[in-house]
Order: C-alpha cells, then structure tokens, then sequence
C-alpha cells in the first residue's frame, strides 16, 4: 500500500503543477479538510477553484522527500518539498512540507485532509 500512496503522491504532484484541475478532482475528497501555510482552511471546491482561477501557479515543485504510514485503509504522507510559484500574484518560493491523510473510498484512494507549512532551507 505504501507503493500506492507515492504513485498518488506524484501524481499529485503532477497534477499541481499542471493545475489539472480533472486530475485534482479525481484525487481530492468532496469532504476535503486543508489547512493552508497562514492557518486558513480550504474545502475541495476552494482549492480546486485556486486551480481554475490561476490565483496558485506552480513552476516548480519537487518533491524531497515522501514519508508513508499505513494504518488498515487509511494512510498517512508526509512531503517534504521546494516550491516556487505564485499565489494571489505574489510570487513565492521555498521548502514546504505537506502532511496528507488518505484513505480508501471504494475502489479509489482520496485526500481527505491535510496541510502545509514553510519549512526552514
């Protein structure tokens, strides 16, 4: 399982950088919890539409390293990562580290909540 937790992961990654917003959709629960890096909490609908409005752009986001914990049919990773991008127009860059809580919904693996942080270089 924690094969398949990094294979999403990518593609999550993937994803965010593309702003692919049918991949995103596919990967997100509808009952999504984020807490963002200032301490404001986003809903799928919020984060996905970050990702149509343009208002988060990545041009880079490389993942250094991935931390999985498997418990039964949830799991939970931890990503520690550089980013650069912007946001609201504001151009940003830096390592972040993700925490996201995933679990299997049916025949499909989802977040279902999660945050980020600025760590420090």
């Amino acid at each position: 399982m924690e094969s398949v937790i990094r294979d999403l992961e990518e593609s999550l990654r993937l994803a965010m950088l593309a702003s692919d917003v049918p991949t995103l959709e596919r990967l997100i629960s509808d009952s999504l919890l984020f807490v963002g890096p200032d301490g404001t909490t986003f809903r799928k609908q919020d984060d996905l539409d970050l990702h149509r409005s343009r208002r988060q752009k990545l041009d880079r986001a490389d993942w250094e390293e991935v931390k999985v914990e498997t418990y039964g049919s949830a799991a939970v990773s931890v990503v520690t990562a550089y980013l650069a991008g912007s946001f609201d127009g504001a151009d940003f860059s830096g390592r972040f580290r993700y925490i996201r809580m995933w679990t299997s919904l049916g025949s499909s693996w989802k977040v279902i909540g999660g945050s980020v942080t600025a760590v420090a270089s």
